[in-house]
């Protein structure tokens, strides 16, 4: 399984320039994630004047430029820019006395749609995530409670009934194939018109042990 994904991922001979943009990449985003670990994702940029926005979005442009052009050498300084850049918000949030972020207790699960799920402790920590984590993706934040309330609907207090009688049972997706799930199945018997086969049953008969069972 290994030597599968070195091939699906190596490729050889391997590109120059995109080797030396990766090992440069790797600097910033860690810069970046040292920034935002403790003043929140896309937080700072927001709260500066428009000109030290402008700047910082600038200096994001130079990046793409630099990688179309496959230029080394700008490419080496604009990332050094931005490098500078994530620095220059750090001190600015320390100078103007901006709260640090929290720890915020949540899980983060990305769904089949592509949307972000959000599950957090309660009410103040959702608010400090939509606070410090602002990524442009669609996401819902739900606190234990809210589930709670979710859970308690019919048909999933009738789930975890199941899933507590019998451990390690998993919900899955069902895709239904119709309203009454017997629409793929041959319909012998055309119920609008008069039934005509031969009798299937003895209702005579059955009707008499009935009766008989009574008396």
């Amino acid at each position: 399984m290994a030597t599968k994904k070195l091939l699906e991922t190596d490729v050889y001979p391997s590109d120059r320039f995109k080797v030396f943009e990766h090992s440069l990449m790797v600097e910033m985003e860690m810069a970046k994630m040292e920034h935002e670990k403790v003043w929140g994702i896309n937080r700072v940029i927001d709260l500066v004047d428009a000109e030290f926005r402008r700047k910082v979005i600038a200096q994001r442009e130079r990046i793409w430029e630099a990688s179309q052009a496959r230029d080394e050498e700008k490419l080496d300084r604009a990332i050094k820019g931005m490098i500078a850049a994530y620095k220059a918000l750090t001190r600015w949030a320390i100078e103007a006395g901006i709260e640090q972020m929290p720890k915020i207790d949540c899980m983060e699960h990305r769904m089949a749609d592509g949307s972000l799920m959000v599950i957090v402790r309660d009410k103040q920590m959702a608010t400090w995530y939509d606070q410090f984590h602002k990524l442009p993706v669609k996401r819902s934040v739900w606190t234990l409670e809210e589930l709670e309330v979710v859970m308690n609907s019919k048909t999933l207090t009738q789930v975890r009934e199941i899933k507590a009688a019998i451990p390690g049972t998993t919900m899955v997706p069902v895709t239904p194939q119709g309203s009454s799930g017997f629409e793929d199945m041959d319909n012998d018997i055309n119920i609008s018109k008069p039934f005509k086969s031969g009798k299937l049953f003895d209702t005579q008969a059955a009707e008499r042990a009935r009766d008989e069972r009574r008396t």
